[in-house]
């Protein structure tokens, strides 16, 4: 699982801005993007400020977050 902050929710787009640490199994160093997420459910779980682990794959060429949590 990544680190991260929650910058902003989208849930009419489905997608999610996350100021997030590295992500390992992306090979992605620390920067703030957007990603889809798998289900938008998901969305509902956090807002604006949060600080969340999460873990992140990439589908049919677009990153998405497959899970995400408040981190403790």
């Amino acid at each position: 699982m990544a680190e991260g902050e929650v910058r902003k929710v989208d849930t009419a787009a489905g997608k999610i801005s996350l100021k997030h640490g590295e992500i390992k199994n992306l090979d992605m160093p620390p920067m703030t993007m957007v990603f889809q997420v798998s289900d938008p459910a998901l969305l509902t779980k956090v807002k604006a400020g949060d600080k969340v682990r999460f873990t992140a794959k990439q589908v049919n060429g677009a990153y998405t977050v497959t899970s995400i949590e408040a981190a403790p």
